[in-house]
């Protein structure tokens, strides 16, 4: 069950009170289920951070399907969008937030690769790969 709201997202998030925040919080709430189940076996992360985090990540990912302006201008038409590609939370200030809440710091190391890393070490007689794993 989730523990952020439509309300707690709206609340942090300009969007249109038509958008529906579902998909993003439910994506937040397997995250957020993640970094507890598999980071956080000591109990450091309070009811309230894990409801805190799940509602910043709702909003960062309600940013990518809903477009934030970062600049608006009238005359000549222009917009630029807030975020970044290839990024990951980086890429919204609301992402940054999670991030910061995680005292863990699963997250960060989640997204930003963090899992099974392969390096080619190989040469035209012999060939030697190695696997490193960050899995927790």
């Amino acid at each position: 069950m989730s523990r952020a709201t439509d309300a707690d997202v709206q609340a942090i998030i300009k969007l249109h009170s038509s958008v529906d925040t579902a998909v993003a919080i439910r994506t937040a709430g397997g995250l957020v289920d993640w970094v507890n189940s598999k980071c956080d076996t000591a109990g450091v992360l309070t009811s309230s951070q894990l409801k805190d985090m799940e509602t910043w990540l709702a909003a960062h990912f309600a940013s990518f399907l809903y477009q934030q302006y970062k600049e608006k201008a009238t005359g000549d038409a222009k917009a630029v969008f807030q975020g970044e590609t290839n990024m990951g939370l980086e890429a919204t200030m609301w992402g940054q937030q999670a991030l910061a809440i995680d005292i863990t710091g699963c997250l960060r190391s989640r997204v930003s690769g963090g899992g099974v890393k392969m390096e080619w070490l190989g040469t035209a007689t012999r060939q030697t790969m190695r696997i490193e794993t960050n899995a927790t």
